[in-house]
């Protein structure tokens, strides 16, 4: 339920697809896979007679936890075969249980999908109603990942019936509280109501655990409560939800962390890291800035000895805004130093996991075109050195009417400065122009909407990722149709283009006068003002000064 930023994959539920759900997937994935992992307890043997196959399971698990993946998946396949050969459906069901978590990881649902067919037949022969629970969880999680929504909600639903079923009651409680937990992404988007509604149910499952169960440790129970508290207090903080609430948000923030006082042993690593990231955010949203030092710190801490690169990028980057607004630029500057280079470093692994197919392709074709691509080379250097010479000279004539343009803009700074605005071309050009409206409106409308334009403007809630016409409609208590043409009668612009005007204007005054600006990546600029790609920020940057943010930016450096 917050930021993988991405998102990151966890857990039986889907790929991060929003802000809030980040979390929520975090945890899951420990707990399941702690219930997944481990469900054979200590003592137990699988197929009496034969312990080849726990110890082929025992070993591949230990080699899935280190990252070897496709050796554990062989011994997984080992163990299934000898449990089929010797008829011991125990043995196989745990067996195929790793093989479609293997296939699920991989982001090979439709093949987790087949696999779970035959676990989930095995499950009901032995009328394992844990597994089964857990495997339609799963299986829902697939279908949503495939597009298949339908599919998905029948999954889920099937998984809250056969957990009725489970009759130990504190097994039956927790494995509630995470079938009820996983179904909460389902609605994300869909039903505001319904994401609360499925964590509080995973809540009160959660809250009737024994806290001295024998099947149930407690701290089990208690990191389930936390990262339940945690989303809840996620989902309320969100900017996007209609029932936004601060005081609710704190007051499950503040849940979750008393839950860490009550467990007797640790809970996992990665809870912590994600409610201490958690709480950084709330804190600076909130403008309490050392709140959100001290917990991004304590993250940063814990995170040392539990590696999470995406919590640490987001940990550096809100420390480097939150030591900024508290004045201690030398602190912040190192804060986002250290983003800039574990941001590039991520995003070269990432760009590196998707090349490497495309190089491994291109090597093995190499030697059989290798004539072939040595004559194409030749023509290709004759014709790129023509093309070369061409496009220098006019990069020369380029670069000269984009310094004018530069030129140009720093000089309607220096103008503009005493009024704190950078007047835009719509507002210098608007009487002249304006457009003849094709609605009527009222000339006490359109005065009482031009002044709630002013405050807009002067709100900047036009940095807000989540601006849309009909938001903004809203919150000006007005109708979109009359908000459209006033913008575009009085404004010379339609929706769109008058949004990226403001933005672009504020980050072209925060370049200007804050050189710490100038040391931020384009990432962290494009989502400073607003944009949700850098390359959408771009553009609009492009358009409207002629030139791109990055040369603005080598620009100021040596000139201002």
């Amino acid at each position: 339920m917050v930021k993988k930023l991405s998102f990151r994959r966890t857990g039986f539920v889907g790929k991060d697809r929003n802000l809030i759900f980040q979390r929520l997937y975090t945890v899951f994935i420990s707990l399941l896979l702690l219930f997944f992992f481990s469900e054979t307890k200590a003592g137990t043997i699988s197929c009496p007679g034969n312990k080849e196959i726990d110890q082929l399971i025992d070993k591949g698990t230990s080699l899935n936890n280190d990252g070897k993946n496709k050796e554990a998946l062989k011994l997984f396949q080992k163990a299934n075969d000898i449990a089929k050969a010797i008829g011991c459906e125990k043995g196989e069901l745990n067996a195929t249980k790793n093989i479609m978590m293997f296939y699920f990881n991989a982001y090979d649902y439709k093949k987790a999908l087949e696999v779970s067919n035959r676990a989930r037949d095995l499950a009901i022969s032995q009328k394992d109603y844990e597994t089964l629970s857990s495997l339609c969880s799963r299986r829902g999680a697939s279908y949503d990942d495939l597009g298949m929504y339908d599919e998905s909600l029948k999954e889920h639903e099937a998984a809250a019936r056969y957990v009725k079923l489970i009759a130990e009651p504190d097994q039956r409680h927790y494995q509630a509280s995470l079938v009820y937990y996983n179904m909460t992404p389902y609605y994300q988007d869909r039903s505001d109501e319904k994401v609360v509604y499925y964590l509080e149910k995973s809540r009160e499952e959660a809250l009737q655990i024994n806290n001295n169960s024998k099947d149930v440790p407690l701290e089990k129970k208690i990191d389930m409560l936390v990262s339940i508290n945690m989303n809840l207090g996620i989902h309320f903080r969100n900017h996007n939800n209609k029932n936004r609430n601060e005081k609710l948000s704190e007051f499950y923030f503040m849940e979750a962390l008393k839950q860490f006082d009550l467990a007797k042993g640790d809970v996992l690593p990665n809870t912590k890291i994600d409610l201490y990231q958690a709480l950084q955010e709330f804190y600076h949203m909130k403008k309490d800035y050392r709140k959100a030092i001290e917990y991004g710190e304590n993250m940063l801490a814990l995170e040392k000895s539990n590696s999470m690169p995406y919590n640490r990028r987001v940990g550096y980057m809100v420390l480097a805004k939150s030591y900024l607004n508290v004045g201690e630029n030398s602190t912040s500057q190192k804060y986002l130093d250290l983003f800039s280079k574990l941001n590039d470093s991520i995003v070269s692994a990432e760009k590196d996991a998707v090349e490497a197919p495309v190089k491994r392709v291109i090597s093995e074709t190499k030697n059989n075109g290798e004539k072939k691509v040595k004559g194409i080379a030749v023509i290709s250097f004759t014709v790129l050195i023509l093309i070369t010479g061409g496009m220098l000279i006019y990069r020369r004539r380029s670069n000269k009417i984009i310094h004018k343009k530069y030129e140009n803009l720093i000089a309607k700074i220096h103008d503009e400065n005493e009024n704190n605005k950078i007047e835009s071309t719509s507002e210098k050009n608007n009487e002249n122009n304006r457009i003849k409206p094709s609605v009527t409106i009222t000339d006490e409308t359109v005065k009482a909407l031009l002044l709630k334009l002013e405050k807009f403007e002067s709100s900047k809630k036009y940095l807000r990722k989540d601006v849309s016409l009909t938001w903004m409609a809203s919150n000006l208590a007005t109708n979109p149709k009359y908000l459209s043409e006033v913008i575009k009668t009085y404004k010379n612009h339609n929706f769109t283009s008058y949004i990226n005007e403001l933005r672009i204007n504020y980050i072209i005054k925060m370049l200007y006068e804050n050189p710490v600006y100038r040391e931020y990546k384009i990432t962290y600029l494009a989502e400073e003002c607003g944009y949700v790609t850098p390359r959408v920020f771009v553009n609009a940057f492009k358009y409207q000064t002629g030139f791109t943010p990055s040369y603005f930016v080598e620009q100021l450096k040596v000139s201002v």
